[in-house]
């Protein structure tokens, strides 16, 4: 059987701006400093540039992987990518009566508090986490006001956003 995507709610603007931000200033700061030094020292601005790209290239690899998102669905299995992370269980492995959708900004007990092993930005959360509760977490989060929250037999939560998050688990509920 072949997966089902499942509509996820766009990046949302903060972490856009936090990433181009990020992703345009610290290179730029880095070539600035590097060129007064060079300046200031006689040195060629040559290798300073090449230290500058190396800084663009490395802050590249590290956001460019938030456009990778995906929730897919084949009746039997749930899949997850969420920028360098990857999560596949199945539907059984879930507790689908304790599964909700929450806003963590008024649900604060599911918002990340601990980044383990993942990309935290402005309202953007992917990978594995610890929450307030000091519950384990694996985010997949661009909206934290449509977060569906999936309880897993090894304990963790997986938080999930989708453009329309009921629908989802209307769907895994019927599945089920």
């Amino acid at each position: 059987m072949s997966y089902r995507n499942f509509a996820i709610g766009p990046v949302g603007k903060a972490a856009v701006w936090f990433a181009v931000g990020f992703g345009t200033l610290v290179p730029l700061a880095v070539a600035g400093i590097g060129i007064a030094a060079a300046r200031k020292t006689g040195a060629d601005p040559v290798g300073l540039l090449a230290m500058q790209a190396l800084v663009a290239v490395a802050i590249l690899a590290l956001l460019l992987p938030m456009w990778r998102r995906e929730v897919a669905f084949d009746g039997k299995h749930i899949r997850v990518k969420a920028t360098y992370y990857s999560r596949l269980a199945a539907l059984s492995e879930f507790d689908l009566a304790q599964a909700r959708v929450v806003d963590t900004r008024e649900h604060t007990q599911f918002k990340p508090a601990l980044k383990t092993n993942g990309l935290a930005l402005p309202g953007y959360w992917a990978g594995h986490f610890r929450l307030r509760d000091r519950r384990k977490a694996f985010c997949l989060v661009t909206d934290p006001s449509k977060v569906l929250a999936l309880p897993h037999a090894d304990g963790r939560v997986w938080l999930l956003s989708f453009e329309h998050p009921q629908a989802v688990l209307d769907i895994l509920r019927r599945h089920a």
